[in-house]
């Protein structure tokens, strides 16, 4: 058996220049179950401390609860070297010995993620890894060349994975862009007949969410908390459980009692419900769930709003209207409590957005809706690709299933 550090560049040393521009990298831009990290921003690096790192390096979180929920990446940048946020170690095969791809696979696996985790020291909530215990962790590599053929079988999921990603954007940009033009351009069908006042055509009306008619509920955690234990249930839906669009972990999914249920807020799945994340640091977060969301019932959590719009015409453009950068810049700025930041019903309900006309909103949902039901479609074939890829992922590490 060979030890981790033996066979993996572990924290391998890389000068960065002050004052030059670097891709940056955060631990909130890893995504669970993507192989790749893109840097959306640059920074100056100024010689503070962070994870320094080369194109196609390991990123792996080392802080609770971001270890256990599995980010790890392989950077994709648009230069040689990055940096990251601190509570990243970065990994690195070594020429001849260890493949970096193989690496990242043995760092998905459940039983090297815990041992991880085990090492973990520090006051609770914020914990990491020692880097020290995970160099002593055993595992028998096999040959370079085995290595690169178990890696050659799962890049071919992750391709896959990622091209139905690249589809689902050039959808979601589609889907945006449409509402732009329609509802924030004012270029609609018909805009060249109708009358316009301030900027804004005059028959559109400014209203509060409450005047408009919406059905807002929180909700609540059980007393005693959440037994993670638990095998039936009913699933309780928070912020840890949607990511983006048509992002659902099912894995993230905690069950709660059925007599813990009948005192929640329930939502009814109508097969498109809003969700506006209320507290933390995912305040004015929006998603929606469309008809894949696989639960008839569920309860939501102390951390979300569900909320629909009663006249169900509207729901795709309240979902887009909440969704645009300067009503989530709102909702940041809407929270009152200091010590624990969050919405309220009450300041939810006061938001204003601007209703336009019935016949306008049903033509945009007649164009909307077969994009949403090809984003939801791609994701649920995204999913299917996840979950064979994670049932081959140990067989193949491990040896039981031969290349």
């Amino acid at each position: 058996m060979d030890r981790f550090g033996e066979k993996v560049i572990c924290n391998p040393k890389i000068k960065l220049k002050k004052g030059k521009i670097y891709p940056l990298i955060d631990i909130d831009k890893i995504t669970p179950g993507y192989k790749k990290v893109k840097n959306e921003s640059m920074i100056e690096y100024t010689g503070k401390s962070g994870a320094k790192f080369q194109n196609h390096d390991i990123l792996f979180a080392r802080i609770t609860p971001c270890l256990e929920n599995g980010k790890v990446a392989i950077t994709d940048i648009s230069s040689q070297n990055g940096i990251g946020s601190t509570e990243l170690f970065v990994f690195r095969g070594i020429d001849g010995v260890s493949d970096t791809d193989y690496i990242y696979y043995l760092l998905r696996m459940k039983h090297i993620k815990q041992l991880a985790a085990n090492s973990m020291t520090g006051a609770s909530g914020r914990q990491r890894a020692d880097l020290n215990f995970i160099k002593k962790i055993k595992w028998d590599f096999p040959k370079i060349d085995k290595q690169k053929q178990i890696v050659s079988i799962l890049s071919k999921y992750d391709s896959l994975i990622e091209t139905n990603n690249k589809r689902i954007k050039i959808l979601e940009q589609m889907a945006e862009e449409l509402y732009k033009e329609w509802f924030v351009r004012f270029r609609f069908p018909g805009h060249e007949n109708a009358e316009f006042k301030n900027g804004k055509p005059i028959s559109w009306k400014q209203e509060r969410l409450e005047e408009f008619g919406i059905t807002l509920d929180s909700g609540s955690r059980p007393s005693g908390g959440i037994d993670n234990s638990i095998k039936e249930g009913v699933p309780s839906i928070g912020a840890e459980s949607v990511r983006a669009l048509g992002e659902f972990d099912y894995e993230g999914v905690k069950l709660i009692p059925e007599d813990y249920y009948s005192k929640l807020r329930r939502g009814k799945n109508t097969g498109e419900d809003i969700l506006v994340y209320k507290d933390g640091a995912y305040i004015g977060k929006v998603t929606i769930f469309m008809n894949g969301f696989p639960y008839k019932r569920f309860a939501v959590n102390e951390h979300v709003f569900l909320l629909n719009a009663n006249n169900k015409l509207f729901q795709y453009y309240l979902y887009f209207t909440l969704h645009m950068p300067e009503y989530f810049a709102l909702m940041q700025n809407l929270n009152r409590n200091a010590a624990q930041p969050g919405l309220s019903k009450p300041d939810m309900k006061r938001i204003k957005i601007l209703v336009p006309e019935s016949s306008l909103v049903h033509s945009f949902n007649v164009v909307i809706k077969p994009i949403l039901d090809e984003i939801f479609k791609l994701s649920s074939e995204k999913k299917i690709l996840q979950k064979q890829r994670d049932l081959l992922l140990p067989r193949l590490m491990s040896g039981k299933l031969e290349v």
